[in-house]
This record gives structure tokens, C-alpha cells and sequence, in this order.
């Protein structure tokens, strides 16, 4: 464990190496550089070291004991968190150590047991040439000389149970609309080298969202040994670390806020109703970057005892309207005439007609979106509309600012639903109906 003095560190980068490899070797000036960054907040460094392949040897010992390695691991884990006070621990896997690390979080969210926090301490696990469907050397001869080739065969039992597992219980998108889906979340990344003649493209990206893939120059040793010259990897660690602290503070929220619930009693549906309020995108093209700046929105929104929540979210149930419908788009392929932007843009204003209470927003995002807002509005029959607005937004961080400020207005046009007195404003002379 490396930590600064009079430095008081919340997160760490845990380091796990692969087959015959070393806890400070295999990594090159890696750790150091994670110690040394000020780009993001203070991160301590830890390095576990595990003896196998032919450190083992020296030992007189055959190979390593993996699974006891895993479990192992999944204890310092607990250790970070419980008695070293880490609130976010991410994991560096690098080849074989990418399948101890994901059975070892297995085991460690296993023992957590029900009615744990859907954000635990692993913050997120980074894989890089990790063979999750097998690596080239497990062939038959090597599964008798090196048992750690079970673990690196085709298919092998301990990767398809965390895999498994994985797929089960994990959110392993960066996203914090699928809070109330999974068990827990723990976003996966990973990396592989264009030269790795070890550990093929398809094992070393499976499993993982096409998004949070990272192909990089180099082999299946160089690939963890960012330099002056090349830190792509360093640079996304960062970034994950930078990325993964807003969504796991959007999941504690809404944890808080489902235990503060259960805790009061569903009582009636407009009870449960008056708990939230739900929201909705539709794009004709959607993407991470309109996703993750939506995201952003929900999460920034700090309503009083009422929680932002995605409409697929589990919470909602099938009568709960939705609050507040934003149909987002491409300013140029509105402009170039797109009809499967129209089409979406028809389909939401079809909604808010037979919804009642809907508030739709469409928004074009782009260096255009002023002239996109006109044709936008010459697709739909003419105004007024009580609760339409056709806003255009030239980056996302501008989107992102017009949803939130959207989410605060409809708060505020239902008193009846949500108090404004609880805020400590009066209702002045717009009444309920004020647009």
C-alpha cells in the first residue's frame, strides 16, 4: 500500500497482475504515475502480488492456487474498505489476473449478502488482455505443467461463473439509468494490445460494452507499461475515475431515497407517485453522449424528498406516467431532412396528446440547432401547446443544462403533487394551472 503523508485519500487503484507476473514489474512506472496524478482526486496505490507459473516453482510448489488467490483477494478487498476507510477501490487486472479479479469480486459481493448497497466499494474493474474466453497457450500438453492453465482454457468453469454471475447481478455500463436493474454496479472496462499474440480481440473484449473497449498499439506486455511517449491506458483510468464517481453518487441517492421510502410505507399509489419524478429519452440516433449528458441532468437535479428517476427504471410501476419526455436529435440530420428524426419527434408529440400532465421537450444538439428548432417546429400542427417546448442546444453540456433546468419547472408547475412550501416559497397568483 502506497499513500501519501498528511494526504487523505477516499479512493485507491488496486494493481493484480497475470500469469508469472510481479507486483511492481509487471506495471513498468504505472502505479507511480496513478500516485503522482493531480488531474483528478488523490488516488493511494496498492499492489497485490501473487506467486504462479515459475515463481512457484522456486517454492517447490506446482503452480498457484487460484481460487484460494481470489478469495484472498476479495479479503483485502473488505480490508481496504473496513479498515482502511477507501470508499472507492478500482481494479487493474492484466491477463490472468483480469480472472482472479472478477472471480475475487464475485466472492467479495457474494458474502455481501441481500440489502446491500447497489454501489459498493469497487468502484470499477479495468481488464486489460485478459483472456475471458481463453488465451492460445491452453493447450492440453501446458494444462499439465502449469495448473493456472485451467483457469486460461477455452470456456473455462471459473471464468463462465463469474461471467455468469456478471451478467446476473452487475450493472457493467457506466450508467446510472439502470439504478433498481441489478444488484450492484461495478462498470467494466477493458483493453487490448493490436500485437498480442497471446490473447485474441474477441477474448479480450468479451463481455464488455463496445464503448468502454480500448484498443491499443503494442503486445501483451507492453500494453501495461504506459511511458512518456504513450499513457492511452493511464489516460482512461483516469477517466474512469473521473466518470464513475458522478454515477455511483447517483446510485447511493437513489438507494437513500428507496430506503427513506420503505421506511415511510408505500401507502397509496399517489403516494408512490408523489415520490417521484419520471423522466424520458427518445432519440432517432441515441448514443452515450446523449445518454451520459441525460444521466447528468437527473443526477445534478436536487429536488426536495422527490427523486429524478428513468423511466426504466424497475421502480416505476406500468400506471406511472411519465412527468417530463425529452425527444433529443442531431441539429444536421434534422436540417438534411432525416425521417426517422421525424418520426420520433411525431411519435413523442402523439404522447403528450394523450398523456395528461406530459411536458415534452425536443431538443436538436448541434452548431445548427437554431435552424433545426424551425424546422422541428414545422413538423408538429400549429401552437399553442400548454407544456411543448422546442429548444435548441449547441453542445451537450448545454443540453444537459436545458434538461435540468426543464426537470426544476415542471417541480415547480404542480404544487398539488409537490409542495412548494417545502422549499419555503409561496405559490404567488399563478396557481396549479400556470405555464
Amino acid at each position: 500500500m502506497h499513500a501519501k503523508r498528511g494526504r487523505q485519500a477516499r479512493a485507491a487503484v488496486l494493481f493484480v497482475h497475470g500469469l508469472g507476473g510481479d507486483g511492481y514489474e509487471t506495471w513498468g512506472k504505472w502505479p507511480e504515475l496513478v500516485f503522482e496524478q493531480t488531474s483528478i482526486e488523490p488516488l493511494d496505490v496498492v499492489t497485490y502480488r501473487y506467486e504462479s507459473f515459475s515463481k512457484s516453482w522456486r517454492r517447490r510448489q506446482l503452480g498457484a492456487n487460484l481460487p484460494f488467490i481470489a478469495s484472498q483477494l476479495a479479503d483485502w478487498i473488505r480490508s481496504l474498505e473496513e479498515d482502511h476507510d477507501y470508499q472507492d477501490i478500482y481494479l487493474v487486472a492484466h491477463s490472468l489476473g483480469g480472472l482472479v479479479a472478477e472471480s475475487a469480486a464475485q466472492k467479495y459481493l457474494t458474502s455481501l449478502g441481500t440489502g446491500a448497497p447497489g454501489a459498493t466499494a469497487i468502484g470499477a474493474i479495468y481488464l486489460l488482455a485478459s483472456p475471458r474466453l481463453g488465451a492460445g497457450l491452453a493447450l492440453g500438453p501446458f494444462r499439465q505443467l502449469i495448473p493456472e492453465v485451467e483457469w486460461l482454457r477455452k470456456n473455462s468453469q471459473q471464468a463462465m461463473d463469474a461471467e455468469s454471475y456478471m451478467q446476473s447481478h452487475v450493472e457493467s455500463l457506466g450508467t446510472a439509468a439502470s439504478a433498481g436493474y441489478y444488484d450492484f454496479l461495478i462498470p467494466r472496462y477493458s483493453a487490448i494490445a493490436g500485437g498480442d499474440r497471446l490473447v485474441s480481440k474477441m477474448s479480450g473484449l468479451f463481455g464488455v460494452p463496445e464503448k468502454q473497449r480500448l484498443r491499443l498499439s503494442g503486445n501483451h506486455r507492453s500494453i501495461v507499461k504506459p511511458d512518456d511517449e504513450n499513457q492511452e491506458q493511464h489516460r482512461r483510468l483516469l477517466k474512469i475515475v473521473r466518470t464513475s464517481g458522478d454515477i455511483r453518487r447517483a446510485w447511493r441517492r437513489q438507494n437513500l431515497h428507496e430506503l427513506r421510502f420503505a421506511r415511510q410505507g408505500p401507502g397509496s399509489g399517489d403516494s408512490l407517485r408523489s415520490s417521484f419524478l419520471v423522466t424520458e429519452l427518445r432519440s432517432d440516433n441515441p448514443t452515450g453522449a446523449y445518454e451520459q449528458a441525460y444521466n447528468k441532468s437527473c443526477w445534478s437535479s436536487d429536488l426536495p424528498d422527490v427523486q429524478v428517476i428513468d423511466r426504466r427504471n424497475a421502480i416505476v410501476v406500468a400506471d406511472m406516467p411519465t412527468d417530463l419526455l425529452i425527444s433529443v436529435h442531431d441539429a444536421t440530420r434534422i436540417i438534411e431532412g432525416s425521417p426517422q428524426c421525424k418520426l420520433v419527434v411525431e411519435g413523442a408529440f402523439h404522447d403528450y396528446q394523450t398523456q395528461k400532465n406530459l411536458t415534452l421537450l425536443v431538443v436538436p444538439v448541434g452548431a445548427d440547432s437554431e435552424e433545426a428548432v424551425r424546422i422541428v417546429q414545422s413538423w408538429l400542427p400549429a401552437p399553442p401547446h400548454r407544456s411543448v417546448s422546442v429548444e435548441g442546444a449547441a453542445t451537450l453540456d448545454d443540453f444537459t443544462g436545458l434538461v435540468a433546468q426543464w426537470i426544476d419547472v415542471v417541480f415547480g408547475r404542480d404544487p398539488v403533487r409537490w409542495p412548494r412550501v417545502r422549499l419555503g416559497h409561496s405559490y404567488g397568483t399563478e396557481g396549479r394551472d400556470f405555464v
